[in-house]
């Protein structure tokens, strides 16, 4: 059965004279190619006196419309201009040609006609592809750097209004107040319960749904965390682009949250992702904070009720899980005691000598990397071993070399730092102070939620060590 073949052609009436091939002329040679092919001619499609700017011509939409309704199986031109002398039109052109597996003949390319079926016809899709492809990218280039360019002069990027907005006759942001009520919930919930996404998302689900009626989810509650809108900016950033390089500007539509409120989202989902804080919506306040000094795990919170009463333990996870840590578990209010016994060594000192008496110990208490080299090396031998006994499946021992690497890199970090300024914390140290002192007055009458709250936003790191007469606290790290 002959394959059945489709001719098009297409001059410009400007440069007819100057192609040297009419209408008349293409179509001739094509049908004499298509009796030596040995194909059926189907139908000729032609667009006269049409620029090839770009594919919106009626001809070559016919011809694309029946090719994807796959009433012939080969295209035959004279020249791959004739389709379009847009780059971009025939990297698409050639795209939807591989995928639908049409034959395309052009009858004058060079000295000899190029037929993909025939392995120099493949070799030339291939090539052509890389041109447009590298078309594509340039273009792609030029068109991010005019939407930086906007960007940077104050111009919005948004094509449709996230929850909480519409749009007006000018593309203006305009609230939507039931709408917005939403994002502020979603707000609450995060920093001021300390909800973990995936929790909010199952509360918002029982009450109301996104934009369009779709579903909440973890990614959808992060999106609206993160997203400057809300706070009443202007922003822009490409995929490829780190956070850190969004460009910012003020925008003219009306805020849903404070910025206040926004950075303090930003700072948490940041210090959520380097393990220190809570990730979890559980209600321990020292969730995420206490690490381990033997192996650096996170000591991750247990509760146990009896008699009506509730007692919260933390344990090492590598301890518990993969039994790889001998530290035992310590309660929360042995936990509790050692912050408040450190804080209070700060009360007892004039602050203003607290910080260069701090620079002076830190000075003092340098890694000594050969002993962590050392330490990391045994922790590693240990693991191996116990792999080869079967005490530990390989998943685990992956994840265990790979937190161990992260541990390291840290280590090597912090020595390359140590010249360089001190942050400056976010809590000043006679606030810290005046905090836990009431913290500690009240805490078994504080709520367990306002408790973590409390905790997760004084602390970012409290490392403990069980010694041979009781726990020690190593490390206290404020925000």
């Amino acid at each position: 059965m002959k394959g059945k073949a489709a001719i098009y052609t297409r001059v410009s009436t400007e440069r007819q004279a100057e192609d040297g091939f009419s209408l008349d002329a293409q179509r001739d040679i094509l049908t004499d190619l298509v009796e030596r092919k040995g194909l059926q001619l189907y139908r000729i499609y032609s667009d006269p006196g049409v620029s090839g700017g770009s594919f919106n011509r009626p001809g070559v939409q016919a011809l694309i419309t029946d090719m994807k309704a796959k009433k012939f199986d080969t295209i035959l031109i004279h020249k791959l201009d004739r389709l379009s002398r847009n780059m971009g039109d025939l990297y698409d052109f050639i795209g939807m040609v591989n995928k639908l597996d049409v034959r395309l003949i052009i009858a004058a390319q060079g000295s000899e006609e190029i037929d993909t079926r025939s392995p120099m016809g493949k070799a030339f899709l291939m090539f052509s592809g890389i041109w447009a492809e590298i078309y594509l990218d340039n273009l792609r280039e030029e068109t991010l750097k005019g939407l930086v360019k906007k960007a940077q002069l104050g111009g919005k990027h948004i094509s449709r209004p996230p929850l909480g907005y519409s749009f007006d006759s000018n593309y203006n942001l305009v609230l939507v107040e039931d709408e917005a009520e939403l994002i502020r919930t979603v707000f609450r919930l995060y920093l001021e319960k300390g909800w973990g996404v995936v929790k909010i998302a199952k509360h918002m689900n029982e009450f109301s749904r996104g934009k369009e009626g779709g579903l909440w989810d973890g990614k959808r509650i992060r999106t609206i965390l993160t997203n400057p809108t809300y706070a009443g900016y202007n922003h822009f950033k490409p995929d490829a682009w780190s956070d850190e390089k969004r460009i910012l500007n003020e925008g003219v539509h009306e805020a849903i949250i404070s910025r206040e409120d926004f950075e303090k989202a930003r700072r948490f989902i940041d210090r959520r992702a380097k393990g220190e804080m809570s990730m979890r919506s559980f209600v321990y306040p020292y969730g995420g904070l206490v690490k381990c000094e033997e192996c650096g795990a996170t000591f991750s919170g247990n509760a146990t009720v009896k008699d009506g009463k509730i007692y919260r333990t933390y344990r090492c996870y590598n301890n518990y899980v993969r039994n790889t840590c001998d530290a035992p578990g310590i309660s929360e209010r042995a936990i509790t005691k050692l912050v408040f016994d450190k804080v209070s060594l700060m009360m007892d000192k004039p602050l203003d000598e607290a910080k260069p008496k701090e620079k002076q110990k830190s000075k003092k208490e340098k890694f000594n990397l050969q002993k962590e080299v050392e330490i990391s090396n045994k922790r590693r031998k240990n693991w191996m071993m116990a792999l080869g006994d079967g005490n530990l499946t390989s998943e685990a021992y992956a994840m265990l070399i790979e937190e161990e690497d992260t541990r390291m890199k840290g280590i090597y970090a912090a020595l390359s730092e140590e010249d360089a300024p001190a942050a400056t914390p976010e809590i000043p140290a006679a606030e810290l102070v005046q905090m836990v002192e009431h913290l500690k007055e009240n805490w078994d009458l504080i709520d367990d939620e306002v408790k973590k709250e409390t905790t997760q936003s004084m602390f970012r790191k409290i490392v403990i060590k069980k010694e041979k007469d009781g726990w020690s606290l190593i490390e206290l790290q404020t925000v």
